[in-house]
């Protein structure tokens, strides 16, 4: 494979590749939760960009998840948060290299995002370090993962590099695709925590008024519904999965 992306898992033929791409110093981990056992026709496939070689600008890596796809064929494809924007930024790249897309907590652009221009000062001067981690996942979660779990996601958090957070938040505060998402006609499903401490559920509504084939389902979470809400997670991508099919 020649793509330079990380991924966690080796692909394997026959089945479907879900592509999934997490948040700003979110571990791939958190797709690990999602029960295969349910899904036989895909292969989740998370993606870990930040421990990938650079650069990490949302536009570059969105075209690097776009190759991706083509080199594996067509594919499901998942974002969360900042996630979500490459994930769309793969899609306009070319649409025809997916079958659907599942965006969670995520947005257009960052315009009222809660604490970005907070979060990038800190990564600018330095002072990251274990309390802004654990006041990330903290803000991060209506439901609290279980402590075992945290602490891995604390770990590969504090592990990868600050260049790519910094890259990667500074693109897409000055991304805004509001306007291209028309171009989208694959299926579309748009989730978002109602408690979600970082973006407003406003985003998640101009998404799905952008997005000509995107359905919004809320859920009763925070910015992190795969690992807060698994089941209903779980439903939705079943949902696109028979959208995509259809």
């Amino acid at each position: 494979m020649q793509s330079s992306l990380h991924l966690t898992r080796q692909p394997v033929a026959g089945r479907t590749p879900l592509l999934c791409i997490p948040g700003t110093y979110c571990s791939p981990e958190v797709f690990e939760l999602i029960d295969e056992r349910l899904f036989p026709e895909i292969q989740v496939l998370p993606i870990s960009w930040m421990t990938s070689p650079g650069p990490w600008d949302i536009p570059t890596l969105g075209q690097r998840v776009q190759q991706l796809a083509e080199e594996l064929g067509p594919c499901l494809l998942v974002g969360h948060s900042t996630g979500g924007a490459i994930a769309l930024a793969a899609a306009l790249s070319n649409p025809a290299s997916f079958r659907g897309l599942l965006l969670s907590d995520t947005g257009a652009n960052m315009h009222g995002h809660g604490d970005v221009s907070s979060i990038l000062k800190i990564i600018e001067q330095g002072a990251t370090g274990s309390a802004f981690f654990q006041q990330l996942m903290k803000r991060s979660f209506l439901h609290q993962p279980e402590p075992a779990l945290l602490q891995r996601l604390l770990e590969y958090a504090e592990n990868v590099p600050s260049e790519a957070a910094l890259q990667a938040l500074r693109s897409q505060a000055a991304l805004d695709l509001s306007n291209a998402l028309s171009r989208l006609m694959l299926p579309v499903i748009v989730m978002h925590g109602r408690h979600d401490q970082a973006r407003p559920i406003a985003h998640a509504q101009l998404l799905s008024q952008r997005l000509p084939t995107a359905e919004l389902f809320l859920l009763d979470s925070g910015h992190t519904p795969m690992v807060e809400v698994p089941s209903e997670y779980e439903r939705l991508l079943r949902r696109l999965i028979m959208r995509s099919a259809s």
